[in-house]
């Protein structure tokens, strides 16, 4: 019987199980592409020298982009539309590849999707068919873990985003915050590295908004997972990242400025709305210069 402290983090409480049921072998099969090696640490990001042009176009999104992102730290890509946000996320989800240069995670070059780095797109991508509970074990069980195993493995995520009272019920029945909940607790299931998250709470209300993002920051930070997020909203790019990288839709864009936003959460002499307010005022006055110096 596997014990955990209620200090234990969920991360290795996975492990334990998932060791147990696959085996170590079998496990190192389920990391795909993104084998870890033990000099890299698990949520590392490396974008070395990207150019990337969708194919048979002439337009590169980028040229020489070059991203180091460490294990656990939070990025936000903060741009208007068409600046190549989602076309990062998807060549770090393995889901688009370089025209050159390079991007690893874990140390390993990416060469297709991985169960340790996993995307949450604006719409919670869930089957309607299917209650809280079995959504969220999904993709374990995509995954050939049993069913009880998966059970063991999702109940405390579904108590950790505040669903355990929900398990049974179909999702069809859900709010759109507790759908992107249950899209949150599958992804946990599957023990990832990094998260990318496409605008995922743009659709909700502002209130239960801020409660997602909050508490996904907090999440990803006590189970030490990257978190890339790409985003439109000054706030959202405030309230979740220790740096914020602002693009352009430029041709050939690059990281036109990058914040660091590590103060609005070691803030002890003023509040965090103060703070956030005070770094807001910044962003615009960095935005409007960038739109006058790059004609966005």
């Amino acid at each position: 019987m596997l014990k955990q402290s209620e200090d234990e983090p969920l991360s290795t409480k996975r492990d334990e199980i998932l060791s147990e049921f696959l085996g170590d072998q079998e496990r190192g099969k389920r990391s795909g592409h993104c084998m870890v090696r033990k000099q890299a640490p698990e949520g590392e990001v490396k974008i070395e020298g990207l150019s990337f042009a969708h194919p048979q176009s002439e337009h590169y999104l980028f040229k020489s982009l070059t991203i180091s992102i460490s294990q656990g730290e939070a990025i936000s890509l903060l741009g208007p539309s068409g600046c190549g946000k989602s076309s990062l996320l998807h060549l770090i989800a393995g889901l688009t590849f370089p025209s050159r240069g390079s991007v690893s995670v874990n140390g390993e070059q990416v060469r297709g999707p991985s169960p340790k780095v996993n995307l949450m797109l604006q719409k919670a991508t869930l089957y309607p068919w299917l209650t809280v509970l079995q959504n969220a074990c999904f993709g374990l069980r995509a995954q050939k873990v049993s069913k009880r195993e998966a059970i063991k493995i999702v109940r405390p995520l579904l108590r950790l985003v505040k669903l355990e009272h929900l398990e049974k019920r179909n999702v069809r029945q859900l709010s759109g915050g507790q759908q992107q909940r249950v899209a949150l607790a599958r992804s946990l299931a599957m023990n990832p590295s990094v998260m990318l998250l496409d605008e995922p709470f743009s659709a909700l209300d502002t209130f239960t908004r801020v409660q997602l993002q909050n508490e996904v920051r907090e999440i990803c930070k006590r189970e030490k997972i990257t978190l890339v997020i790409v985003t439109h909203d000054f706030d959202e790019a405030i309230r979740m990242s220790d740096r914020i990288m602002m693009m352009t839709n430029r041709v050939g864009a690059d990281i036109v400025s990058e914040i660091d936003n590590r103060n609005t959460f070691d803030s002890i002499s003023s509040s965090s709305e103060e703070t956030i307010a005070s770094q807001r005022a910044r962003i615009t006055d960095l935005w409007r210069n960038q739109e006058q110096d790059y004609c966005i």
